[in-house]
């Protein structure tokens, strides 16, 4: 027992030993970290502080130099105010200097009115006094001798503004001419026209001998079906590779071509294929009409053309006017419309549309309206603008002109329409409708002379106006527009002009050198009335 706690008291020793041993190495570990703690906080705080001195002392730099700053802008508007202050002063100085002198001359302006009013009391005063004597000499009074002065300045200046008015009106009458000359001439220059060459016939080429006898058919019947269904005439002659196709109608003789064509690359030829390759043909046609028309309105720089538009224009391809193709003539207008327009200082684009769309309405239906109105009517169907619409209804005033466009599109369409080689015209008939016009303006009674100009589309007549009044000349051009209506037949509107008028011409006589005038002058210079030179 006493073995047994023995080694119980030694183990308890040990262990208390050991707790103790470990107690001691905590203590000494707690001290340790205490000193390192207390040099960690020690070395923050130097830190801490460094930072601290090295942010106060930029501060303290900064704020000097802000002070510094602060400092030289007090100067500056300081020494500005002061500079502004005495500028102040110096205007200030100088507006009462103004005002001085300004009452100064007030003073003195108020004694020359006093003066002046004094000088014409007293000049009114002699004037009356004046005029008095005058009266007395002439023997007449104050209000006669007001009159006639009166009458007879009115009379002189009445002469002298209708002298300056004729010379004003000559002058600016000569300036236009020359530049609406000009005008035209730089037009016309900036064009290049193709000269009309007479056109009833186009040729197609084919590959031999054996298609004539299939055109030709048994006994002609395939010749005859494709000259009925095309309202042609094909002509097969000699020639070993080619037919000619010959029509006035520009219109079927492209029908005819493009469906001689179809039958010549088909090989089949008999009055059903023929009727097949006429019905494609003219589709084609139709079809090609659209591109042509938007061909040439992209060329004109055009925008937002209606399809309907662009294909009546291809249509005029196939529209002569005395053998000058109309679609060309169109496009031709339309440059010429607007190479004026911009000399006019007018839009354009407005006058190309207006002279591209004045012929449109040639390639409509027939109907009871002329193609000027019709075209118009068709345009402001189309959504054109009321501008456009009026232009193309008035290129042959058929309505008046509502704006400048509705005269440029005359000018520029006459001058397409009458240049040399535009259009071709047998010489005889021209001539004889030339002296038809003439003869019956001559058959009315009044009448003393005729002359026919724009190329026939225009008659003047002269009649005497002591002889014709205004009424009988009015009827005189109506029925002079009836007869015309009554004897001709041509498609090419008439324009029928009565002149009427009175010349009235004096001439001045040379002035006299004689030196008794000259002493008469100087005498009526003296301050004689006019009635006593």
């Amino acid at each position: 027992m006493n073995d047994v706690f023995d080694w119980n008291s030694i183990v308890l020793g040990l262990l208390a030993t050991c707790l103790f041993a470990e107690c001691v190495i905590l203590y000494v570990r707690a001290h340790s970290m205490k000193n390192k703690m207390e040099a960690d906080a020690e070395n923050i705080r130097k830190e801490e502080f460094v930072k601290y001195e090295k942010m106060r002392n930029e501060l303290e730099f900064a704020t000097r130099e802000r002070e510094l700053e602060l400092k030289s802008e007090y100067e500056d508007l300081l020494s500005s105010v002061k500079s502004a202050k005495r500028e102040t002063e110096d205007k200030l100085a100088e507006a009462k200097e103004a005002v001085r002198l300004a009452e100064n001359m007030e003073r003195r302006a108020r004694e020359e009115f006093a003066r002046f009013s004094k000088m014409k009391e007293e000049a009114s005063a002699a004037s009356d006094e004046y005029v008095k004597k005058l009266a007395d000499l002439a023997r007449l009074n104050i209000a006669d001798i007001r009159k006639i002065a009166r009458v007879e300045i009115e009379r002189k200046c009445e002469e002298d503004l209708s002298a300056y008015r004729a010379e004003i009106i000559a002058r600016e009458k000569r300036g236009l001419d020359a530049q609406a000359r000009r005008m035209v001439l730089d037009a016309m220059q900036r064009i290049s026209p193709e000269i009309s060459r007479e056109a009833s016939s186009c040729v197609v080429k084919i590959p031999n001998d054996a298609i004539k006898g299939r055109l030709i058919g048994r006994e002609g019947r395939n010749i005859r079906s494709f000259e009925n269904e095309t309202a042609t005439t094909l002509v097969i002659d000699e020639s070993p590779d080619s037919v000619m196709i010959s029509s006035f109608n520009p219109y079927r003789r492209q029908i005819a071509k493009l469906a001689l064509e179809f039958l010549i690359k088909d090989g089949r030829i008999n009055p059903a294929t023929i009727e097949e390759a006429v019905a494609r043909a003219k589709e084609d046609v139709k079809k090609n009409s659209y591109e042509n028309g938007a061909v040439v309105a992209e060329r004109l720089g055009l925008a937002r053309v209606h399809p309907d538009l662009l294909s009546a224009l291809g249509e005029l391809s196939l529209h002569l006017s005395m053998n000058q193709n109309t679609l060309v003539h169109s496009e031709e207008t339309a440059v010429l419309c607007g190479l004026i327009a911009s000399e006019l200082d007018c839009d354009p684009s407005i006058a190309k549309r207006v002279g591209l769309f004045h012929d449109i309405g040639k390639a409509l239906p027939q109907s009871d309206m002329s193609h000027a109105k019709a075209g118009a009517a068709f345009c402001e169907r189309l959504g054109e603008s009321e501008i456009v619409c009026n232009a193309v209804a008035a290129h042959h005033g058929e309505v008046p002109d509502r704006s400048v466009y509705a005269s440029i599109l005359q000018i520029a369409d006459s001058l397409s329409a009458g240049r040399p080689g535009a259009r071709m015209e047998a010489a005889e008939g021209y001539i004889q409708r030339i002296k038809t016009l003439e003869e019956i303006a001559l058959s009315f009674g009044g009448v003393a002379g005729a002359y026919v100009i724009q190329a026939g589309r225009e008659l003047r007549a002269v009649v005497s106006p002591q002889n014709v009044s205004d009424v009988e000349a009015a009827e005189i051009a109506r029925g002079i527009r009836k007869k015309i209506e009554e004897m001709t037949n041509s498609a090419i509107p008439v324009k029928v002009t009565i002149i009427r008028e009175s010349r009235f011409t004096e001439t001045t006589k040379p002035r006299s050198e004689d030196p008794g005038d000259a002493e008469l002058e100087k005498s009526s210079a003296n301050g004689f009335p006019a009635e006593h030179r």
